[in-house]
């Protein structure tokens, strides 16, 4: 049987998170706009691009929030036989205020810092105008980069940011959670 879902706000959200202490689990839904370029495929050429800020992803998933990224990572290089002197670069997202919560003044954003695992891929799903679309038929104007490429380990840590805004629900610690408004 299905929890009902506690429904609460983006500041309940925010004051939940940062009580976490040590790394946990947690089943997030997210929704957010897919980033693209305009006009420039990945091949170099120029076509207009009719999918553009109009196509969202609905995520959904298990992973890992309140854990050490550096020490994951570093962790991960020693299992490989590495030297595990790894050091992370600061978040040019924002600073922490809390084990996975950061906080943007700029931009007077909160986001949420979690890893996802290669094995336990979150399932995609991507709307235009209200229905289901293939990611098939709008990914040549999707720019792929490597962002874990300062990693010296085979086994990545994939360690990611999503603006709290975009959180539709979090289950953690026994709760589930709908975040309104």
């Amino acid at each position: 049987m299905k929890k009902t879902p506690i429904p609460i706000t983006q500041t309940e959200l925010i004051n939940i998170l940062n009580t976490i202490e040590k790394p946990s689990f947690c089943y997030l839904v997210s929704e957010t706009l897919v980033k693209m370029n305009k006009g420039k495929t990945k091949e170099g050429s120029i076509e207009p691009n009719p999918y553009h800020d109009k196509v969202t992803k609905l995520r959904k998933g298990r992973f890992l929030i309140g854990s050490d990224y550096e020490k994951r990572v570093i962790g991960n290089d020693k299992k490989e036989g590495g030297k595990g002197n790894f050091k992370s670069q600061e978040s040019k997202v924002g600073k922490h205020i809390s084990k996975c919560v950061l906080y943007n003044e700029n931009y007077d954003r909160y986001y949420l810092s979690h890893e996802k695992f290669p094995k336990v891929k979150p399932k995609n799903e991507f709307l235009f105008e209200g229905n289901t679309i293939d990611k098939v038929i709008f990914d040549k104007w999707i720019s792929e980069k490597d962002n874990y490429q300062n990693q010296p380990q085979k086994t990545k840590v994939e360690w990611t940011t999503l603006m709290l805004s975009n959180i539709r629900e979090v289950s953690l610690n026994g709760k589930r959670y709908k975040i309104e408004g």
